[in-house]
């Protein structure tokens, strides 16, 4: 649809960007990334004929060479220059996109001032239709232009930073009705993005402006790797420059307990075999996130070398920020690193964990990330032999009193955790304004029905359950599984399927709409208490809180020979929560499994709305 051959923009007959060498194909869209000043506008500029190219060819559906009036058939064209038209309303502005088909007077009739209404409805701007545009907000003014750009029905579309004035609702939304305007009518979307999260989302090829050059082209899942991200935007990534994106607002990220162990035990070797007290440890985490930190309470006490690294969140704070976290490392005999923890540190005590009964509560991927750095720096210095490290968390077992340790059967301290080896943060409002957010979208394209799951689980489940074949969308819904109800009501959903783990499904039983684990977590109590509802003794009940997974739960009521009697009562209860926080408006069911026991269950209501939709 657009190729470029040997492209070469620039001003002045001084060349920006040479070489540029793009093929946009019917469908696709296509994401200028780069940092302020590459040459990304520049780029779309040559392309759509406002600048003259200093070299190469532009080729629209084939053809190098196009009239004005084949140009606008074809080509849409949305840039950052403010538009200010005088004494005109949105849908003048709108209409203006009619002109390649209405002939010389420019009269429009009545196919075009539906194709108005058409593309104001598609950015949600029938309200603006009637006000005038010098009066309305950027944001405003922006789907207003898209909406221009839209009534053209061209086969392509080029937006130059087409969000800047938007709020992160109207982004979303924005992008939404791109990625369907690709996949539907074939649209060719070639744009360009500063947001980088939004970036990732919507594109199939990405396009990296860089010095000068086209560094790079690609899908998103090559692209946006974080070396690269960094080098890209010339990022220095220590712990203070990580962030992430959430409901348009700039997060700083953290640094896991398993990353600060890692970096103390780095110190605490280098301390050991130097007798130089280092000013500061880093490293690479798994996620390939380079993490540097400044090191606390460096001393020897006889053999035994100690560094301390303080826990930081970032600007998702929990019970562990702040804490000292200290590596005391000294020689053994045998070689290798053993890794054990000391105060502070939990110690596991109940089966399903990631470590097993007896052990400190030091993960998997921790314990290697202090293995590496420890052996590391031991080879860097020419240094044989094996090393014990002993991980210390001063007031970690008052900390853990506020976590959900105690519940899982991790008792005396905190875990030392971290997979990623950062703590990314979650703006809980923009998640769930995400979430409503996609739940009238799928209301605006003429659903009625929807099914919600907290997450991948659910997802997976329902396609290996073939819950995929009725065509009913599918929204996840994380932990917010009232908010979700609520706006399915508002959008006026005639049918909502619940499909979830039992580990959060289970909370609903107890009216508990927010399923995070932060929230609360009763499952021992309401599992124990649906138990003795239907016979269970006080063996039985005395097993269920001492459960530390939803598979464990399941595994003792099978013992009990009541598995079926208690999930009955459990799925009556969540059935009778989720009709009374939907007041009637719409029909509401769920669906419960585990991982390891596949489907549990499911409410009467459910599978009434199941039979429903295997008719449509």
């Amino acid at each position: 649809m657009i190729r470029t051959e040997n492209l070469s923009v620039g001003y002045g007959g001084k060349p920006l960007i040479e070489n540029i060498c793009l093929h946009l194909r019917p469908g696709q869209i296509m994401t200028l990334i780069g940092p302020n000043g590459s040459g990304k506008s520049t780029i779309l500029k040559t392309i759509t004929g406002q600048l003259a190219s200093l070299q190469g060819t532009v080729f629209l559906d084939g053809k190098s060479a196009l009239s004005p009036l084949e140009r606008a058939r074809k080509l849409a064209v949305l840039m950052t220059d403010r538009v200010r038209p005088e004494l005109m309303t949105c849908w003048d502005v709108v209409a203006m996109g009619r002109y390649p088909y209405t002939g010389r007077l420019g009269l429009l009739i009545e196919t075009d001032r539906e194709k108005v209404r058409e593309a104001l409805a598609l950015v949600h701007g029938e309200e603006l239709a009637s006000l005038d545009f010098s009066q309305i907000s950027d944001g405003q003014r922006q789907r207003v232009l898209l909406a221009r750009a839209l009534c053209q029905e061209p086969e392509v579309i080029v937006l130059d930073e087409p969000t800047t004035f938007l709020d992160i609702r109207y982004k979303l939304e924005l992008l939404s009705v791109l990625k369907k305007l690709a996949q539907r009518r074939k649209l060719a979307v070639l744009l360009s993005l500063h947001e980088l999260e939004l970036a990732e989302k919507i594109s199939d090829i990405v396009v990296c402006v860089h010095n000068g050059i086209i560094e790079r082209i690609g899908p998103p899942e090559e692209i946006f790797t974080g070396d690269y991200i960094r080098k890209l935007f010339d990022i220095q990534a220590d712990s203070e420059d990580l962030f992430v994106l959430r409901g348009g607002k700039r997060l700083r990220c953290g640094r896991t307990t398993g990353t600060c162990a890692a970096l103390a035990a780095q110190g605490a070797v280098r301390l050991l075999l130097t007798r130089t007290v280092p000013a500061s440890a880093s490293l690479t985490t798994p996620k390939g996130a380079k993490i540097e930190a400044p090191l606390e309470d460096c001393h020897m006490e006889g053999d035994s070398a100690f560094c301390s690294v303080r826990k930081d969140g970032g600007d998702d704070v929990d019970a562990t920020h702040g804490l000292l976290i200290t590596a005391q490392v000294e020689r053994q005999n045998a070689p290798g690193v053993s890794i054990e923890g000391g105060a502070g540190v939990g110690r596991v005590t109940k089966p399903g964990l990631d470590q097993s009964v007896g052990s400190a509560a030091i993960n998997r991927v921790p314990r290697r990330m202090i293995e590496q750095e420890v052996l590391t720096v031991a080879d860097e210095l020419g240094c044989e032999g094996g090393f014990r490290v002993t991980v210390h968390v001063p007031g970690g077992a008052e900390a853990a009193k506020k976590t959900f340790n105690p519940q899982l059967g991790i008792e005396g301290g905190i875990s030392i955790l971290g997979t990623s080896g950062i703590v990314e943060p979650m703006s809980t409002q923009a998640l769930i304004d995400t979430i409503a957010l996609e739940i009238r979208q799928k209301a605006a394209q003429g659903h009625k029905n929807v099914i919600l799951t907290p997450g991948n689980y659910g997802l997976d489940f329902l396609r290996a359950q073939g819950m995929d074949r009725w065509g009913v969308p599918v929204v996840k819904c994380s932990n917010f599984i009232g908010d979700a109800l609520d706006t399915c009501a508002a959008e006026q959903f005639q049918g909502v399927l619940l499909v979830g783990h039992i580990g959060k499904l289970v909370k609903l039983a107890g009216g508990m709409m927010n399923t995070h684990s932060r929230t609360a977590d009763c499952r021992g109590e309401l599992f124990c208490a649906h138990a003795a509802l239907c016979g269970a003794g006080p063996e039985t009940c005395r097993a269920l809180m001492d459960c530390p997974t939803s598979d464990a739960y399941i595994a003792v009521l099978d013992g009990a020979d009541l598995r079926e009697a208690v999930l009955d009562s459990l799925l009556s209860a969540i059935q009778n929560h989720l009709d009374r926080r939907a007041s009637g408006a719409f029909f509401v069911g769920a669906v419960v499994f585990s991982n390891q026991y596949g489907l549990l269950g499911q409410t009467s209501q459910a599978k009434e709305l199941m039979d429903r939709w295997s008719t449509l």
